[in-house]
């Protein structure tokens, strides 16, 4: 019984990280979204966000590719309300695919 129970902690052990680091993942995640999203609200060409948002990595390109779907606002406010809203988008897709 007890050789059980250490087996099923170490098999379970991993999974019990990735959920504790998920938080700090998220954070990252939802910051490069707010990064990729200013850029596209501030009129950034999309090639130059390409390459100055988030790592250069292909999610960071996503990021910014999903970002550019978006349009841009007129109004500062409305510019603001863009970029927080896809942030805590990504942040709540992150967090939920966590748990």
């Amino acid at each position: 019984m007890n050789r059980l129970l250490l087996i099923a902690a170490i098999v379970l052990l991993p999974a019990g990280v990735s959920f504790a680091k998920a938080p700090e993942q998220c954070q990252k995640i939802s910051d490069l979204a707010a990064e990729a999203m200013k850029a596209r609200q501030d009129g950034d060409l999309l090639k130059d966000a390409v390459r100055s948002v988030g790592d250069g990595s292909k999610f960071s390109e996503g990021m910014v590719m999903k970002a550019y779907k978006v349009r841009v606002f007129e109004d500062s406010k409305e510019r603001a309300t863009a970029i927080s809203e896809f942030q805590n988008a990504a942040y709540r897709e992150c967090y939920d695919a966590h748990n």
